[in-house]
């Protein structure tokens, strides 16, 4: 539409003034476009130029009109462009040929391929490309189109590259690699071979894992299968985890001298520990068995050194020794948890670890390497330790005899039980039972009398229980000292954790001292963390909270828990060869729901020993060192260490230390596994 045009309109507008009569104007081509509503204002934003430039040319002519157009001529009879509105047709709206199917472009390209030849059209794409700007197009039409066969060999190139950048992209993953996934995520076969039908390019076939699964097992001479028990034989677990320790750390193997592969030392852990289990309904050969408890002996491995003339080299550290990534089953028996069941699993393990041999690795190279193995029977709790010193109360203190009424006379001295040492501190346990005496004390502030003898004391007691009960839901959401359907207690690992997380509120609650609950919240902090403590600063801090808490709270003598490592703590610390948090008994305890959940989804049912095999596989198969060192690991929560822990650090590791405890991935798993019994 031409200037003049526009003029034309704002000519026949009767008003006198410019603005109206440009209006006017806007009005009229509103309805000549058939602008919509809603385009009214693009319209208007469309003439914005002309109607300034217009103003002031009609001004620039005195607002003449003869003037106006000999001035103005070849600007009125220049065109602009002005978008028309028309009514859509009614069906679907046309799309672009860009967005068009295949066979849309078919049927709209029809006509110009049946009247126009194919050179003419690769020649025409090859020009319309160079035109667009797109040269590499434009030259490879016209390379394509030189010969007949110059296009299938291109084709063929294009078809290598894509299938070697999808290889890059998707790499398959070796048997091995599989299988720690296979493992990670607790997969049955059927759930494997679903995955593995979705990606084939990525997961190698069933047949291959379960080949790869023999490696993880030590050689079947070595296992002993039955309807009440699964074990394997020491020295054979011993030999087959430093095997799969060693091919994993082959290249740092390789790497050592010749005296170091011939002395090395292997130091583990090992321990026993009861569970309540599940009954399943098949039958026993004799009546007398049953399934509703299981015993269990396990080992982990900790530390592989080097140790030449007393000078101890480190090769490789477990990274997660509470975990049960590395925890080997020993034996598992369908047994009731007694004393007697406990010296003769210690017994027992003891035997076969007095007559252990050097492990002989073959490396790559085809030199022996030779592993000595060091066991530390520290995975067990207070109840296995008082059964294999045979003290028989419970209110007594395995390592020096002393009872109760005696922990808080700290100037009594008896002799020490070096050999019960050995069993460490129970640091999990440690942990619930600390938890526990606090809030029994707690209970007992408002009588001061370590038992309620009387009516009114026993009701003044019982008052106080709930009160404190309410407040722990109220104010931190826990339930503390609440009984469970079937066994136990509310009182879990991660109860006693969020109590000591928060001493001001704890304190608040139960009426005990802050300084009391801080200090002991140092100790577990100290005790676990995993690094080497000082013993002289350890023993000073345990002696000032001891003497703090006698001074305070008199009236009611130290669980043996607490007494335990309030006062022979340092000592057991100072025999330990490695760190004593390294040395807890959390791998044990989380085993046993392992175990529960493995014969659950992962064993066959058609007979008990048939049932055993499957679950001691698979649990030899989920703490395979090579395995679980090559398997994803998930992330875990850390917490800041306080100061006052890391004074307790030996000044020389303090470069070493990371500012954060360790929590095990395994730490919230393990609270349902704790033994229910109080073994203070």
């Amino acid at each position: 539409m031409t200037r003049k045009t526009l003029y034309e309109l704002v000519r026949k507008c009767s008003e006198k003034n410019l603005d109206k009569k440009l209006t006017y104007m806007e009005n009229e081509l509103i309805q000549i476009t058939k602008c919509p509503t809603g385009e009214h204002f693009t319209l208007r934003r469309n003439l914005k130029y002309f109607k300034s430039e217009f103003k002031k040319k009609w001004s620039a002519a005195s607002n003449k009109e003869k003037r106006f157009l000999k001035n103005n001529e070849k600007w009125l009879n220049t065109s602009i462009k002005l978008v028309t509105w028309t009514t859509p047709k009614p069906g679907h709206p046309v799309k672009d040929f860009g967005e068009s199917s295949d066979r849309s472009k078919r049927r709209k390209t029809k006509g110009i391929r049946e009247t126009i030849s194919a050179d003419e059209l690769t020649f025409a794409a090859s020009m319309s490309q160079h035109a667009a700007g797109n040269i590499d197009v434009s030259k490879m039409i016209k390379k394509i189109t030189l010969t007949p066969t110059r296009a299938t060999k291109y084709r063929k190139v294009l078809a290598s590259v894509d299938k070697s950048k999808e290889k890059e992209q998707f790499k398959k993953h070796t048997p091995s690699e599989a299988l720690s996934i296979f493992v990670e995520a607790n997969l049955s076969k059927k759930q494997y071979e679903v995955i593995h039908a979705a990606n084939k390019n990525i997961y190698p076939c069933y047949s291959l894992i379960k080949n790869a699964k023999q490696d993880c097992y030590p050689k079947k001479e070595s296992m002993n299968i039955t309807e009440t028990c699964a074990e394997v034989n020491l020295q054979d677990l011993l030999d087959h985890t430093s095997l799969r320790l060693c091919k994993y750390l082959e290249e740092v193997i390789e790497n050592l001298t010749e005296d170091e592969k011939h002395n090395l030392e292997l130091i583990s852990k090992w321990g026993c520990d009861g569970s309540q289990q599940s009954q399943f309904k098949q039958l026993f050969e004799s009546n007398e068995h049953s399934d509703a408890n299981i015993f269990q002996s396990s080992l982990v491995p900790l530390r592989l050194i080097c140790n030449i003339d007393d000078k101890k080299k480190v090769v490789w550290q477990n990274p997660v020794p509470s975990s049960t990534r590395f925890c080997r089953p020993i034996r598992i028996r369908f047994l009731h948890e007694t004393a007697d069941i406990t010296k003769e699993e210690i017994q027992f393990i003891e035997k076969q670890v007095s007559s252990l041999n050097k492990s002989d690795i073959p490396t790559a190279s085809g030199v022996l390497v030779h592993i000595k193995h060091i066991l530390l029977p520290t995975m067990v709790d207070a109840k296995v330790c008082n059964a294999a010193t045979s003290t028989s109360s419970t209110m007594r203190c395995y390592i020096c005899g002393n009872t109760s009424k005696n922990f808080n006379n700290l100037n009594i001295e008896k002799e020490i039980n070096n050999d019960a040492l050995k069993f460490g501190l129970s640091i999990l346990h440690a942990r619930i039972r600390l938890f526990e005496h606090i809030i029994h004390l707690a209970y007992k502030l408002p009588i001061k009398k370590w038992q309620a003898r009387t009516n009114e004391d026993r009701m003044i007691v019982k008052d106080t229980k709930l009160r404190i009960q309410h407040l722990f839901k109220e104010q931190m959401g826990l339930l503390v000292d609440i009984p469970k359907a079937g066994f136990g207690n509310t009182n879990d690992g991660n109860t006693s954790r969020r109590f000591f997380a928060d001493p001001d509120t704890s304190s608040r609650i139960t009426g005990i001292d802050v300084n009391i609950i801080k200090r002991f919240k140092i100790i577990l902090e100290a005790i676990s963390s995993g690094h080497s403590i000082d013993v002289e600063k350890f023993e000073e801090y345990t002696t000032d909270t001891a003497k703090l808490y006698v001074q305070l709270y008199g009236w009611h003598p130290m669980s043996p828990t607490l007494h335990k490592i309030l006062i022979h703590g340092a000592t057991v610390i100072s025999h330990a060869i490695v760190p004593i948090g390294q040395l807890s008994e959390e791998a044990a305890e989380a085993r046993n729901k392992h175990f529960r959940l493995y014969r659950q989804n992962f064993s066959r049912k058609c007979s008990r020993e048939a049932c055993n095999n499957d679950v001691l596989k698979r649990l030899l198969l989920s703490s395979d060192p090579y395995l679980s060192s090559i398997r994803p690991k998930p992330q875990k929560k850390s917490m800041p260490f306080s100061s006052e822990t890391l004074k307790l650090f030996l000044p020389e590791r303090l470069d070493d230390v990371s500012p954060t405890e360790d929590i095990s991935e395994e730490y919230n798993q393990k609270d349902d596994e704790m033994d229910d019994e109080n073994c203070d």
